[in-house]
């Protein structure tokens, strides 16, 4: 027995394991004697040896939260007459904390009373040490994946849904219990762009070829509700320690509102936003479009420019809104007129274009002569006053002789303008000779009426005054010209400007606008020569050709010296694409006005791709937001995106803002709100005449 007994010690020692033996008389555990044999009272932070101890001493040993449950599970397993397993934690003498695992057997008399127990006990710390390490990880585990901003979902490595996070449980509708167990294409449904569903599962592919799937953005969740919504997602094989492939976590976020926004952009990007029509850019490209069909298969089609006439009444006697008003609803009106095959476009200003696939000149010709009867036809409304409209329209056939998009719309545009010098309001086909007519009959027309406007004292000048929002108040207009002819029509810039460019006349008008400037700020002033104060700052616009002109620089000293003009009150406006074009003269001529005063605007601010980075090389002082941005600002978030951005980056270059075409109030209020330090338009202030000395 001595040597089973050694060999019994000898097998405890090695597992850590000791004799857990007590002595019980009354039936009660809490009166026992605890007997611990050898090396056993280190269980307990005590020296090793022989130790017979009472129950109470022996629980002062034992953890607080303890005691309670470890006496009672022993005492019910003494009434019971049966064994026990338990587990429970000890404090030693130097205060750590040790975790004991105890399993005994109850032994009883021949009256079936409990006399002692007998069993073993050994120290399980290391194990819940790593058993509360894992835990934590798996806490920390779940709280992660509940806590990340896109939806997660892992699988077996059947497919079938083990978990789900709380983004995917909002995003899909099924709870993580409702959705263990079943397929991940029941719990994550997914379509393509066309609506229909995947081919394969993100899931079961990544499943099938052991490795990480990104699938394409276009794809569509059908939650449980059936609601759709856009999403982009991945999937990861899981693999255990031993490379054995457990399941798939597959991960989904919501991109709805990215999607809008690239689609939003995407359209934008063809389209004009005041009409919803196709702009310039696309109708080009359908126009090449059609002429490649046109020289390959020898389709016959029709392209048809049209300019409205009396629009320019509409916009100069009840503003820009009275204007986009009209050209939205001639849109919506022309677009009823159309085959579902026809393409209608703006072009920009009241410019309008169609093209007519396989339609022969003939048939040309009466479509166009329909669409100049209807806009005849159309009465628009403002303010109780009724205004009649025309069309002017010139046809060019598009066919295998053709030669390129660009000579189809010059040749479409001179077709418009010839319509429109033999009376206006009608149609007019493109003939090979009409191209030379126009260019020499508009030469002639815009050179003679440039010359009497300077010979007869045409020009007028306007002043739209430019208001500031916050803090910054002071007195500040644009320079507006116009030419008053001997009828007293009064002639927009848009229809002499783009004749006295291309015929080297922009210099002489900028010349005459500078100094008709400076005349009326010395009329202001006291009389006596001397620079003023108010009106304050003027605006005035410089034409590309103006920046390479040498000797304007001198001219302009001249005029400041000869009228007493303060070069603080004047501020020259130029548009990005003039300054973009002419970059190294534009910014010497800029760096030497500034050393004076001046103040410099750059106008019609993000028309250009290149914007900000042109941006940095110029010594600016207001940038002019384009008014493409401005216009439909309350209603569109694209370009209010846009405008805040160039708000923000203008400020941070200690550049103000001026946000162009203010016509309402709900534009205001926006601008107002986005911080840009002016507006100029209806809104705040109409243009008024400039009197000149």
């Amino acid at each position: 027995m001595d040597i089973i007994q050694r060999h019994l010690r000898m097998a405890l020692d090695a597992a850590r394991m000791a004799i857990w033996d007590s002595h019980i008389s009354n039936g009660k555990v809490i009166d026992s004697i605890v007997n611990w044999v050898g090396w056993g009272t280190g269980l307990l932070g005590l020296p090793p040896g022989d130790l017979a101890q009472p129950f109470t001493q022996f629980l002062q040993f034992v953890d607080p939260e303890d005691r309670d449950r470890l006496l009672n599970t022993m005492q019910e397993a003494v009434d019971c007459g049966s064994g026990y397993d338990v587990e429970y934690r000890v404090v030693w003498h130097d205060a750590s904390q040790h975790w004991l695992a105890a399993k005994a057997h109850v032994f009883l008399d021949e009256h079936d009373q409990p006399t002692g127990t007998l069993g073993i006990v050994w120290d399980i710390t290391e194990r819940k040490r790593i058993e509360q390490d894992a835990a934590r990880e798996r806490e920390l585990a779940a709280v992660t994946l509940r806590s990340v901003g896109e939806g997660v979902i892992t699988t077996d490595e059947h497919g079938k849904t083990q978990y789900l996070n709380r983004i995917a449980e909002q995003l899909t509708g099924w709870g993580n219990d409702e959705a263990h167990g079943l397929d991940i294409a029941t719990t994550l449904p997914l379509i393509d762009d066309n609506d229909a569903p995947l081919a394969e599962h993100v899931a079961l592919q990544c499943l099938r070829l052991r490795q990480t799937i990104s699938m394409p953005s276009q794809n569509q969740l059908i939650t449980r509700e059936g609601r759709r919504i856009a999403v982009e997602e991945s999937a990861a094989p899981i693999w255990s320690d031993t490379g054995e492939l457990l399941g798939v976590v597959v991960v989904f976020r919501d991109v709805s509102h990215e999607r809008k926004l690239s689609k939003q952009l995407s359209w934008n990007a063809s389209h004009d936003m005041l009409t919803g029509l196709i702009n310039r850019r696309e109708f080009e490209l359908q126009i090449a479009n059609a002429l490649h069909s046109a020289k390959d298969e020898g389709h016959v089609h029709a392209l048809l420019y049209m300019d409205l006439d009396q629009f320019k009444i509409v916009n100069d006697t009840c503003g820009h809104s009275a204007g986009d008003l009209l050209l939205q609803l001639l849109a919506k009106m022309l677009q009823t007129e159309m085959r579902d095959s026809d393409i209608l476009a703006r072009l920009g200003g009241d410019e309008l274009g169609v093209l007519l696939p396989h339609c022969p000149p003939d048939q040309a010709l009466l479509v166009a002569d329909g669409i100049r009867q209807s806009v005849k036809n159309f009465r628009f409304v403002w303010d109780s006053r009724t205004f009649e409209l025309g069309v002017s329209i010139g046809v060019v056939e598009i066919n295998h002789n053709s030669k390129s998009m660009t000579e189809l719309l010059i040749a479409a545009d001179q077709a418009c303008y010839l319509a429109k010098e033999r009376g206006r309001n009608r149609v007019h086909m493109y003939q090979e000779s009409d191209l030379r007519l126009a260019r020499r009959q508009g030469e002639m027309q815009w050179v003679s009426r440039l010359n009497e406007a300077f010979e007869h004292q045409y020009f007028r000048l306007y002043a739209q005054p430019i208001v500031g929002l916050g803090q910054r108040a002071e007195a500040h207009d644009e320079v507006l010209i116009r030419i008053q002819s001997g009828h007293g029509e009064l002639i927009l810039p848009g229809a002499f400007i783009p004749a006295a460019e291309r015929y080297d006349m922009m210099t002489a008008i900028d010349r005459w606008v500078i100094s008709a400037v400076c005349r009326h700020v010395a009329g202001a002033g006291n009389g006596a020569g001397q620079p003023v104060p108010l009106p304050g700052r003027y605006s005035i616009n410089l034409s590309g050709t103006s920046l390479g002109d040498e000797g304007l620089h001198d001219y302009i000293l001249a005029q400041f010296a000869q009228h007493g003009v303060a070069p603080q009150q004047i501020c020259f406006e130029i548009t990005e694409t003039a300054v973009i074009a002419n970059l190294v003269k534009a910014q010497d001529f800029m760096t030497r006005l500034k050393a004076l005063g001046c103040r410099f605007s750059l106008d019609d601010f993000g028309s250009g791709l290149s914007s900000f980075a042109y941006l940095k090389a110029l010594p600016v002082d207001y940038l002019k937001i384009d008014g493409v941005f401005i216009r439909d600002i309350a209603s569109n978030d694209v370009n209010r995106a846009m405008v805040k951005a160039i708000n923000e980056v203008g400020h941070v270059m200690g550049i103000c803002t001026v946000a162009e075409y203010v016509e309402d109030d709900s534009t205001l209020a926006v601008v107002r709100e986005l911080g840009v330090d002016y507006a100029q338009g209806y809104a705040v202030g109409p243009l008024r005449p400039l009197t000149v000395g």
